[in-house]
């Protein structure tokens, strides 16, 4: 008979045992708890971390052996949905291989989901050549395959991609990070914004997004000047995996492992510390929390260690973050579809008001087309978390340590739908699709971290006069102060416009009302559409808001919703007007609203239809529109809008801001049909063409609002603040539209410093266009075609290999009857031999530049410095010398901002560019 001692012994070595093999987790559903104590009681038996809601109530989540035990034994009434979650996925893994081994299209089913009016995120963030969903690994990347694709990004993109190791794990792997920048060797003054992956060795999605992202952005470099232009004004660090020697672990153990910390060999002879438990901000402080928050047990999955940074990994996010300036930060975990933001334990901190501005601001861009909720830690995975990383980026060290504040959240990436997809190892049909997502969000943190604006056209759609005054209003939403400039792009039936404006917005969420002069053309009819683009312009970042209205257009109907709701509707479930925060604009005291008097409810349909009808029969063109702001739980509570021509079938009509994604994903009820949904919280204006319908003689409108069937206990903004409408105009025109004959009002081509040239233009247009041709010559008489663009403006083309010496551009505009027009011709000149480059030093500078020229043969040279209006402050001609040439340029006079150096030669052309900062 063995001892008492080795029985025991034997037991107190079970949770070790266990945690020296790899377990099998399921996936359970598990009766709902009756109250928020008992469901976090619950999260703290089975050492829940991530978890769902189904429709009725119950907790879906992933749960290992041992938690399963667990479960069992308190006789808690649960079903056992998938046994083997790694079989499982396994199982979906081999069906898509057997599809693309039979030469099938294993997501051709998605892609024609897909394919539809309206954006999506397939059609907005394409797929990257230099990314793979792999072949084995569940799909995923092992730790040397990420290795591999990093070594082959900076191989194939040396001057935009850096690779460095910012520390090594327990078992001694590298952490290995990407810079990527325009001068990726060089610090150079721009925001700098960190992206991690795999902290959570299990959540794997995290891994491949970041690979994704990272070729996103340099293969897109050349070709989508949106792209380049973030790569050449933010210095971008991507760290794939901050965990390597979990992640290499379960990859031992295969697709489905539930391994989640880091693998450090613990006093007590278990294994593993939660890294995202062991930062500095409120480590092992979880006194009146559930052991999610946190726990001192060695063998529980949030085991945060035996002191703040007590593990390699997270000393080594520290001190890279020490080394930095960064501004904003993700840290990209899964499974579901929300971002939890600041702060893990609220009961111990109080946001900002600017804080929460841009914590409700950038994370609903960011969740545009990948519906993700956002809020604190109990709001979003409801249950508290002390020594995370999102709290120690934005208050950890500030006033004392050497780094600053900066904006951190961590994404959980969604997972796909259902109970197949709702996991840990999302199955590699639903790999790409995620990623995209992510990219997405990605680019939305990208712009935030930087000078960026949200602006609204404020001016009528229905115009009156031949000389009207555009307006417009302007919110900072990104983090960095810097000079914007709004102009007004001509593309049809505008004669000319007024001067740019240029201000700036020295807090964050101010906001600033401006307009533009504009003359329409004298003998203009009435009824006539108006088209033009608000260009905005900050900091080397251009973007573009194309803008429709009309000549004295038919008005067939308009409210401001300042009467009583039933003169004009009738309503379902509580749809009235009120006054609960005023409607639009200064003169409005009301707005409609399917809840005026409080939140909506869940499960609630809810319906408001114009008592009358539109005849719309003889019309050229009609037009909906209205000023809405919202509060709803993204993707699961929307507003349609939608017209009928026999009152029983409606059509949910495309808005300027709806979102028809059709994925079912992560409980989404949008189901491909256009919707507003999620935050916006201040008015928009939102438009819809009923190009569609003008020949209906009896059209009918409604607003038609669905929440769905929320839970106890769940998301915390499950039921929100709901929608509020005002200022609705509905108008027409009968008149046969015409516009002003083509004309080029800007063409632009510059050499950028990966060689290839850049060319931009915008030009008014007619109904006749049909396309433009990108044309290029050596002699510059004679031309070649080297592509097609079609599209809105702004226009852009790239062209990847210019002729060696002086290139010849110009656009070649036709008709749909073949007739052409050409813009002016402009040259840019491409010469490996005599290429000049300018040095400067210091960059930042205070009082004074130094320029140093490389080249092979003096040339006499305009130098001009302009600022990021485009005024040129500083004109100064100069012969540049052979190499090492050196000039100074006096900045005293120079308010601190950043300038644009540029070499320009007796031809006009510029023979070299740089930026630098005033400081």
């Amino acid at each position: 008979m063995k001892s008492l001692r080795t029985i025991l012994s034997l037991f107190f070595l079970l949770p070790v045992l266990a945690q020296a093999q790899h377990q099998v987790y399921s996936s359970v559903k598990i009766d709902p708890p009756a109250t928020l104590a008992e469901r976090n009681e619950l999260l703290g038996l089975l050492e829940i971390d991530h978890f769902y809601y189904d429709s009725d109530g119950s907790i879906v989540s992933e749960i290992s052996a041992d938690a399963l035990a667990r479960l069992r034994r308190s006789g808690r009434s649960h079903k056992v949905l998938v046994p083997d979650v790694a079989r499982h996925v396994n199982e979906l893994n081999r069906i898509y291989e057997e599809k693309k081994a039979r030469g099938e299209d294993p997501d051709a089913q998605a892609r024609l989901g897909f394919e539809q009016t309206g954006k999506d995120l397939y059609s907005l963030i394409p797929s990257p050549s230099g990314f793979e969903v792999k072949n084995t690994f569940g799909g995923y990347y092992s730790f040397a395959e990420m290795n591999a694709a990093m070594n082959q990004l900076v191989t194939l993109y040396p001057n935009i991609a850096q690779k460095t190791s910012i520390g090594k794990s327990v078992e001694n792997r590298d952490i290995w990070c990407i810079k990527i920048s325009d001068n990726v060797a060089t610090d150079e003054d721009e925001p700098e914004v960190l992206f991690m992956g795999l902290q959570h060795a299990r959540e794997a999605i995290g891994g491949s997004s970041m690979i994704f992202f990272m070729y996103y952005l340099c293969e897109f470099y050349d070709t989508d000047p949106r792209v380049r232009e973030l790569v050449n004004n933010r210095e971008i660090y991507i760290v794939p995996c901050v965990n390597p020697d979990g992640w290499e672990y379960n990859r031992a153990g295969g697709v489905g492992s539930g391994w989640r910390k880091n693998r450090k060999l613990n006093s007590g002879g278990s294994y593993g510390v939660d890294l995202n438990r062991n930062y500095g901000v409120d480590w092992s402080n979880c006194a009146g929390a559930s052991t999610s928050c946190g726990s001192s047990a060695q063998t529980a999955d949030t085991y945060f260690g035996t002191a703040a940074f007590s593990e390699p990994e997270t000393k080594a996010i520290r001190d890279f973050t020490y080394s930095r300036r960064f501004v904003a930060m993700i840290d990209q975990h899964a499974y579901g579809p929300y971002y939890s933001l600041p702060f893990g334990r609220p009961s111990l901190h109080t946001m900002s008001a600017p804080d929460t501005k841009f914590y409700t601001f950038v994370p609903a861009a960011m969740g545009l087309y990948n519906g993700m909720r956002a809020g604190n830690s109990p709001e979003s995975v409801g249950y508290e978390v002390a020594g995370g990383v999102k709290d120690w980026m934005l208050m950890g060290d500030i006033g004392t340590g050497t780094k600053g504040k900066i904006y951190g959240m961590t994404g959980e990436g969604g997972a796909g739908g259902g109970v197949s997809g709702n996991n840990f190892w999302a199955p590699k049909d639903q790999i790409d699709y995620l990623c995209k997502g992510m990219a997405f969000q990605n680019l939305q943190l990208l712009y935030a971290a930087g000078s960026y604006v949200n602006l609204q056209d404020t001016g009528p759609m229905n115009l009156t006069s031949r000389t009207p005054t555009f307006t417009y209003n302007m919110t900072r939403t990104g983090l960095a102060n810097k000079p914007v400039t709004v102009s007004v792009v001509p593309i049809e039936n505008v004669a000319s416009v007024g001067a740019p404006v240029t201000t700036s917005l020295a807090n964050y969420f101010d906001t600033y009302n401006g307009s533009i002069a504009v003359t329409l053309p004298s003998t203009l009819p009435t009824g006539q559409r108006i088209r033009f683009a608000w260009k905005i312009e900050t900091d080397g970042i251009t973007l573009y808001d194309t803008v429709v209205k009309f000549y004295n257009a038919q008005e067939l109907f308009t409210d401001n919703m300042d009467g009583t709701f039933g003169t004009n509707w009738t309503g379902t479930n509580g749809w009235g007007f009120t006054a609960a925060g005023a409607g639009y604009g200064g003169g409005s005291s009301k707005a409609m609203s399917e809840s005026p008097s409080g939140n909506y409810t869940s499960g609630s349909t809810r319906v408001a239809t114009y008592r009358n009808t539109f005849n719309l029969s003889g019309s050229t063109a009609a037009y909906l529109n209205f000023w809405v702001r919202h509060r709803s739980e993204n993707f699961r509570d929307y507003l349609q809008v939608q017209v009928s021509t026999d009152g029983s079938t409606w059509t949910p009509l495309v808005g300027s801001t709806t979102v028809q994604e059709p994925t079912t994903f992560d409980g989404s009820k949008i189901d491909g049909k256009p919707s507003l949904t999620g935050i916006r919280e201040d008015w928009t204006r939102e438009t819809f063409d009923l190009k569609d319908f003008l020949t209906a003689t009896s059209l009918r409108l409604r607003f038609y609002f669905a929440s769905d069937a929320n839970v106890t206990n769940g998301f915390d903004y499950q039921t929100d603040d709901g929608f509020y409408i005002d200022n609705l105009s509905f108008f027409r025109t009968t008149s046969t539209l015409i516009a002003l004959p083509v004309h080029f009002t800007d063409f632009t081509a510059v050499l950028t410093p990966a060689r290839t040239t850049d060319l931009r233009w915008t030009a008014v247009t007619d109904a006749q266009h049909s396309h433009f041709e990108v044309e290029r010559s050596g002699n510059g008489w004679q031309f070649e075609t080297l592509g097609r663009v079609e599209g809105q403006q702004p226009f852009a083309f790239t062209d990847l290999q210019p002729l060696e010496g002086l290139n010849h551009y110009r656009i070649r505009q036709v008709d749909r009857d073949g007739s052409i027009t050409y813009s002016k011709t402009l040259t840019v000149l491409n010469d490996y031999s005599t290429g000049l480059r300018i040095q400067t030093y210091p960059n930042p500078a205070t009082e004074q530049i130094t320029l140093r020229f490389t080249g092979n043969r003096p040339e006499k040279l305009q130098l001009q410095v302009t600022d990021l209006s485009g005024r040129v402050v500083i004109s100064r001609q100069v012969v540049s010398g052979n190499n090492g040439n050196e000039i100074q340029l006096d900045l005293h006079a120079l308010p601190a901002q950043t300038y644009m150096l540029r070499a320009v030669n007796a031809n006009g052309e510029i023979r070299a560019r740089q930026k630098f900062v005033k400081q």
